[in-house]
């Protein structure tokens, strides 16, 4: 018989799942966008009764959850991740981190129209 668990290894599984399902419905969401309902669509084109602004406000959904569970995953493994940027530390890789950082970051900060 198998030994129970521990509920931390059922809440990196669940963050994992999640990032896998919600990160396939994004890709699918950009690709109903791209070639469905954008802009070169016939008028009033809908997939599965959504519209482009439909889809369009899923892929924006969709795009935050994907964030805040890739935060969460980065903050459950955040001593991993110390501890490997520590041991392999060089300027270029701090370039590395800090342009993911920004890009990551640029379409919440950057200011809108």
């Amino acid at each position: 018989m198998k030994p129970e668990l521990p509920p931390r290894v059922w809440l990196d599984r669940a963050v994992n799942l999640g990032l896998l399902w919600t990160g396939s419905l994004l890709a699918g969401s950009g690709l109903a966008l791209k070639y469905r309902v954008g802009y070169t669509a016939p008028r009033g084109a809908t997939v599965w009764g959504l519209d482009g602004e439909g889809w369009a406000g899923l892929h924006w959904v969709l795009s935050l959850v994907v964030l805040g569970l890739l935060a969460l995953h980065l903050f459950r493994h955040r001593r991993w991740l110390w501890g490997v940027l520590v041991a392999r530390f060089s300027p270029g890789l701090l370039a590395v981190v800090l342009i993911c950082a920004l890009l990551a970051g640029a379409p919440v900060l950057w200011p809108g129209e």
